[in-house]
């Protein structure tokens, strides 16, 4: 579609009233009040960047081990886009995930995800994978971010589609490992990639700025971060990246 409010909202409808099958995808050449975590607005230049929302219905058992998926899909999003690269400039992005589902290349926001999920008599219905991705778009108003198009430098805009290609194909391995109960697997490649894994940085809290290190994104989603010789658990909304500049 060329225009709507966000992928997920209008997903998420379809997917309650019609018979949509698993995986089909709803992209779209701009949103005019897409969605993203802590219930903020994804800003997007029209027709620039990949926005698009994918339609997974997992077993009602996986439901206990549901962030893997968050791990998976974002898993999934690094090897499509190291898939693309690979094919179009024959070298691999420095990507990292940010906690909780940013894409980060080269330490700015390339991407973010965001999961809505639906519960039917307690029952996993479905969840809406919202995928926002930064392709073409070369202005973004001072903000820590950056496109792939601005981060290889490419003369010529970039073919969203190629993006979209890969990036399915990355999803639907490791959704697959999801559904497998792969979850060594996803956990050792996600943490793999993990931005400021293991390195001693600045963060913020309720108390304050701190100096500490992750450890790991554990099976609930938290993150746990060690400082002054302690392990912490922190959850969405708990914790802020402190950058220098």
């Amino acid at each position: 579609m060329d225009l709507c409010e966000s992928t997920n909202a209008y997903g998420f409808q379809e997917a309650i009233s019609g018979d949509v099958n698993e995986g089909f995808a709803w992209i779209a050449g701009h949103q005019t009040a897409g969605k993203g975590q802590r219930g903020n607005q994804w800003l997007a230049e029209a027709n620039q960047n990949l926005l698009v929302s994918y339609l997974l219905k997992p077993n009602h058992a996986l439901l206990p081990s549901q962030f893997y998926l968050s791990k998976a899909i974002a898993n999934g999003i690094v090897l499509g886009l190291q898939q693309w690269a690979s094919n179009s400039i024959g070298e691999r992005l420095p990507l990292e995930i940010k906690w909780p589902n940013d894409i980060y290349l080269e330490g700015r926001k390339l991407g973010g995800i965001l999961i809505e999920s639906n519960f039917q008599a307690g029952k996993w219905a479905f969840s809406i994978i919202g995928i926002g991705l930064n392709i073409n778009q070369l202005d973004f108003n001072n903000l820590r971010a950056t496109s792939l198009r601005q981060w290889t430098q490419n003369p010529q805009a970039i073919d969203i589609s190629e993006i979209y290609q890969c990036i399915s194909g990355g999803i639907e391995e490791q959704y697959e490992n999801f559904t497998n109960k792969s979850f060594l697997s996803i956990d050792e490649t996600y943490h793999a990639q993990l931005f400021r894994q293991g390195e001693w940085h600045h963060f913020e809290d309720k108390n304050g700025l701190f100096e500490g290190k992750i450890i790991q994104v554990n099976e609930q989603g938290l993150v746990e971060i060690e400082r002054n010789h302690e392990t912490e658990f922190y959850d969405i909304k708990e914790l802020s990246f402190i950058f220098k500049d």
